[in-house]
């Protein structure tokens, strides 16, 4: 990859650092998903900048240029964390659905629904 290619990947991956720091500083984003994204960027990074990394990966997934190594990495990142986000999601839906049946429940006790 040129070296104006690597500068530009890490100053996009600085830029995204950034503001995943700021989200979790300011509460807006769960700690849990920062420390993922933070690895990402930073791995990315590496993977970037130091060469033989690159050559290496790109020999292991059997990529004919580094890029579509990359690119490779980055369809499989955005799949896992959209089955991580679904995943999540399914489990707040199902205590929410919980929730909502006990609360119906209760009220149905208490004779009807008093506010």
């Amino acid at each position: 990859m040129s070296l104006q290619g690597v500068l530009v990947l890490n100053l996009i991956a600085l830029a995204l650092l950034l503001w995943v720091l700021n989200l979790v500083r300011h509460g807006r984003l769960y700690v849990g998903y920062g420390v993922i994204f933070v690895i990402a960027a930073l791995g990315t990074t590496l993977l970037v900048s130091v060469p033989w990394l690159q050559t290496t990966l790109t020999h292991v997934i059997g990529a004919v240029f580094p890029v579509s190594a990359l690119t490779l990495l980055a369809l499989c990142f955005i799949v896992l964390m959209l089955l991580y986000t679904l995943t999540q999601l399914t489990i707040v839906s199902n205590r929410l659905s919980k929730l909502v049946q006990e609360l119906a429940i209760e009220r149905a006790k208490r004779g009807g629904d008093a506010r």
